[in-house]
């Protein structure tokens, strides 16, 4: 799952948003929206975009990038070896 947690212009987002980003990107996992702004103190205190987690299928955070150094290649790898784990 994927979580939007700003809309466009910075703000917070609501159900449009989300789907606008899932389509947008093509993606086939559940997207939802930050809607009471609950999200972002606890994973993004610091308030950097873009935020990325890889959380395995015991919600534990295998992964995870504040800024995006690493990039999309670097995250694929990181959820390829947590399928390959049978995370």
């Amino acid at each position: 799952m994927s979580v939007v947690i700003q809309d466009a212009t910075g703000g917070v987002p609501d159900a449009d948003d989300a789907a606008i980003w899932a389509e947008g990107l093509g993606l086939t996992y559940p997207v939802v929206a930050d809607v009471d702004a609950s999200f972002q103190p606890v994973w993004d205190p610091d308030l950097v975009l873009p935020v990325a987690y890889v959380v395995d299928r015991d919600g534990v955070v295998t992964w995870g990038e504040i800024g995006g150094a690493g990039g999309l290649d670097e995250m694929e790898a990181q959820v390829l070896s947590a399928l390959d784990d049978g995370s």
